[in-house]
């Protein structure tokens, strides 16, 4: 159940203190984030230098021979850089060429199981298949990441299976029912996952004990003293 985080450069360091695995990145998260500021290059040396994380920039390029040359130029920022690049043609061969190179690329924008297929083919490091854009057009996703990691579960060396586009919990956990190695998501769903009422709740009925126990602060805590209830 790893978790690769997403976000502005100051919840990329939360992400990486929460034990993150890598950073995932896109295009909306560079127009929201960088407002236009800052070159694909600078944006890079920016989360490079906060994070010892692996990074996966997303890239794109008309032709393979553009994605590859782009993905050179990036990856001599650092070696912790690697690449997202789409699930098409171009995309696939350019993946297959970076990784030969020693390069870690994740087929992004993945949906089919046959796209999982050619990205194990090709060497990818990972794949990235969309869980709330497929459920939103009638596919099932469950079954989709399902299948997937049963067929990559007999080679020897299978992409992670990481799974993006998740709008709420409820995606989260069909992910990681499904058997998927890993989801990455922004740093506001992360916080997300770490939330339950009834965790917040327990906070809140355990101050009564706090208060028997000498030398413990709770003035945090005061207001839920006459709530009725027992933690456990």
């Amino acid at each position: 159940m790893k978790i690769y985080g997403a976000g502005s450069l100051e919840e990329i360091k939360m992400c990486d203190e929460l034990g993150a695995v890598g950073i995932l990145t896109n295009p909306q998260g560079f127009d929201q984030y960088f407002n236009g500021e800052k070159t694909l290059k600078e944006i890079t040396k920016s989360i490079c230098d906060i994070t010892d994380l692996p990074v996966f920039i997303q890239i794109h390029g008309e032709t393979t021979e553009d994605i590859v040359n782009k993905a050179i130029e990036l990856h001599k920022i650092s070696n912790q850089v690697g690449f997202k690049i789409i699930a098409d043609e171009k995309g696939f061969f350019a993946i297959s060429k970076l990784q030969k190179m020693g390069i870690n690329c994740i087929a992004t924008t993945l949906f089919t199981i046959s796209q999982a297929a050619i990205a194990a083919n090709v060497g990818a490091f990972g794949i990235c298949p969309f869980v709330s854009r497929a459920r939103a057009i009638g596919m099932d996703p469950y079954d989709i990441l399902s299948a997937i990691k049963k067929q990559y579960m007999t080679l020897e060396k299978p992409p992670q299976i990481i799974a993006v586009s998740m709008k709420g919990l409820g995606d989260v956990e069909l992910a990681l029912r499904a058997g998927v190695d890993a989801v990455g998501m922004r740093y506001p769903l992360i916080n997300d996952m770490m939330l339950h009422p009834l965790s917040q709740k327990a906070e809140l009925l355990f101050a009564k004990n706090w208060a028997n126990v000498k030398g413990e602060d709770i003035n945090y805590l005061k207001h839920a003293l006459s709530i009725d209830g027992i933690a456990e």
